[in-house]
Order: C-alpha cells, then structure tokens, then sequence
C-alpha cells in the first residue's frame, strides 16, 4: 500500500487487561475502529496476547500520528497481584510503541475525564459515564455490555489524544 493512500489516525488506549483500543481519524474524529485489548484465556484466567497487541499497531493501511494511552498508578484498593498485572500491560504496550517508533502521549485518567467526562458523574460511576459519553460521540461504537468499557474509555483517552495533538482550545 503506498504512502498516499494510508489513513492518517491517533489510537486510544486503556492498557488493562480488560481494556481496549480505539482508532479514529487524526482530522475528522470519526471512529474507525474499537475493541477489547488483545487476551490469552490461560487456565481460566486473562494473559496479555502480545502478538495480537503488536498487530493492533502495526496495520499497513494506517498512519499512526499519535497515541495516547492512560498513564496508570495504583491505587490503594488494589492487590499486589493485580497492580503487577496491570503495570505489566502497560510496559507492555509502551515497548510495543518504542519498539515500533510511533509517537505516544501519556495521559493521567485525571486529565481526560475532567475533559471527556465533563458534566457527567465520576467516581464510581465513572465508567457508566465513559460509556455513556463514547456512545454520543461516537455512535457506531461496539459497546453493548459492561465488559466493553475498556473499549469506551480507549475511544475516549485516544480523541482527548486527537484534540491534544491538534492543538484545539484548552486541551
């Protein structure tokens, strides 16, 4: 495929294991694409699929501009085991980034909620919210159940991402 006919795009991602990842165009904003973060069902439980995370990155037909992906901590409530499983994926996806020479914007979930989630009840019900505000943005989005989440908040993450990197007003 040559250069020309690529398709300019910025990505989102939530890089937990019930994540997700979402592509749109880096002009428009128009939703190409959204899933759940490629996984390994292993002995009953989730490992991360890192070839499948690698070719959600590299896909011939698109130019990737930027991506932006929620910059993780732990938080108080969280195991041991699990805040080592979630910090996993996340070094994960940032390797696969580096490794591949794409451009990515770490972005606290702080900063794009206040933005992406403006008006809308946080806390805990933040990822009602997240789900409820992809699907009015962004309304072809595959979201139907509470385990496509992940999906809602990489579609998020990345347009605060495609805002950023376009310069508009106050992001």
């Amino acid at each position: 495929m040559k250069e020309a006919e690529r398709i300019a795009v910025c990505l989102g991602i939530d890089p937990g294991v019930t994540g997700g990842i979402a592509v749109m165009e880096a002009g428009t904003g128009r939703l190409l694409s959204g899933s759940r973060t490629p996984i390994l069902p292993v002995a009953g439980k989730k490992h991360y699929d890192l070839l499948g995370m690698k070719d959600a990155l590299a896909q011939p037909e698109y130019e990737i501009r930027l991506v932006a992906i929620e910059k993780v901590g732990v938080m108080p409530r969280d195991g041991r085991v699990g805040a080592f499983s979630f910090g996993c994926g996340y070094g994960i996806w940032l390797g696969l980034l580096a490794g591949l020479g794409i451009p990515y914007l770490e972005v606290q979930p702080q900063r794009w909620q206040s933005k992406m989630l403006a008006g809308l009840p946080r806390g805990p019900k933040s990822k009602a919210s997240a789900m409820r505000a992809a699907k009015s943005l962004f309304p072809t989005i595959n979201i139907r159940v509470k385990a496509d989440n992940g999906i809602a908040d990489a579609a998020l993450i990345g347009e605060y991402g495609r805002r950023v990197h376009l310069g508009q007003g106050g992001y």
